[in-house]
């Protein structure tokens, strides 16, 4: 068995390689020769089935880094129902075959590339995208000090940010504005919206880049002084604002004296005002950090600076630079913030899509969208 897994890892790496797309190309066709199977043959799944070769099954827009990298680079497959029965109409055979190819995706694809879409896999519901959560073999993170509102729908599987659809959320990489944060964030699609509701996401070393050549002191500021985040949370959670979580549910508390012990952990100032309002400030934190060897533009700045506005904030004045705590300058963000949009991937959902993110190098956002929608989400680390 292990020699059968080690063939079908590099057969998939072959297959990988046959695919890639040219470096002109705005979008991702991927058609593998014989992806997972030899020719005129076929491999096994773990749950007994077999993975037959299929026609092209993806569209998804991706981009061509300078250095070759696809990004996102989008896997996909075509499985016989007939030869996979029950396993498939579960949902079990798309987590046997994550479970199948972990290693590969997790230590190799991730890390070269940022983001993975599985696309046309059998993922019916939150169970089955529970199910490959767990086959991802990662260690749970728990939402411990986000500020999103969320609701917890299966084993290790939650709303994505609740906010109002008409609100756009800008970009960020997950709680990027407390110490404890998670290094991959997965992505599931039950409802695909109509008509909007599309995740953007770019590579935050090509953000650091722009940074660093079109606006070197911001960059130089950024990386010197880090950044703190200011926030004023309710004390219940608040579904008409995208931070709108409330301290209780935050901290996981009904009583202060223990929120206080989670802040203290986390080296946060905080101040109680009235209505049971909560201001807090974290302590200083990188903007600028190293991952793999290149310099990333990992934080919160991005998301608090342009949305974090509700009745209790000011999205401007939401986050400071780290030793000085002078607000950001308002142009350079401006302009900044447009050099982001303009090399970021917009990736619409099909229902089933998962998306699996390495948060240490790529941020996410949110497009506004007409309900119904229903996309997922998995924190790890």
């Amino acid at each position: 068995m292990m020699q059968l897994n080690a063939l079908l890892l590099t057969l998939l790496t072959v297959a990988f390689a046959a695919g890639m797309p040219s470096k002109t190309s705005n979008s991702f066709s991927w058609r593998p020769r014989r992806f997972f199977g030899l020719r005129g043959g076929s491999t096994k799944t773990a749950a007994g089935g077999r993975l037959i070769d299929g026609e092209p099954t993806t569209m998804v827009e991706a981009r061509t880094l300078d250095d070759g990298t696809v990004f996102p680079v989008t896997l996909s497959q075509t499985v016989s129902s007939q030869t996979v029965g029950d396993a498939a109409a579960s949902g079990k055979n798309a987590a046997d075959w994550v479970k199948l190819n972990r290693d590969h995706l997790v230590n190799d694809l991730l890390p070269k590339h940022g983001a993975i879409v599985l696309r046309g896999f059998d993922v019916p519901d939150p169970d089955a995208f529970s199910e490959v959560v767990r086959s991802l073999d990662l260690e749970e993170q728990p939402y411990i000090g986000g500020n999103a509102v969320r609701t917890v729908v299966a084993d290790r599987v939650f709303t994505s940010n609740e906010s109002p659809p008409s609100e756009r959320i800008p970009f960020h990489h997950e709680m990027a504005q407390v110490p404890r944060f998670p290094t991959r964030v997965m992505f599931y699609c039950q409802i695909p919206s109509k008509e909007g509701g599309e995740t953007p996401i770019v590579r935050s070393d090509e953000v650091c880049d722009i940074l660093r050549k079109e606006f070197p002191e911001l960059y130089e500021r950024f990386k010197k002084e880090g950044v703190r985040y200011v926030r004023v949370a309710p004390m219940e959670d608040d579904p008409s604002s995208a931070l709108g979580r409330g301290w209780k549910s935050t901290f996981g508390t009904e009583d202060r004296e223990t929120a206080e012990v989670e802040m203290k952990k986390d080296e946060f100032e905080w101040e109680w005002r009235d209505n049971n309002e909560l201001l807090t400030k974290s302590k200083k934190l990188s903007a600028v950090r190293t991952v793999d060897g290149k310099e990333v533009f990992f934080n919160q700045v991005i998301a608090a600076y342009s949305g974090w506005n509700d009745s209790r904030n000011v999205a401007s004045r939401a986050v400071v630079f780290g030793e000085t705590g002078d607000h950001l300058p308002e142009e350079q963000m401006k302009e900044f913030i447009e050099r982001i949009n303009s090399v970021a991937v917009s990736f619409e959902w099909k229902q089933g899509d998962v998306l699996i993110i390495d948060n240490r190098q790529v941020m996410h956002s949110r497009a506004p969208f007409v309900k119904p929608r229903r996309v997922l989400a998995s924190l790890a680390r």
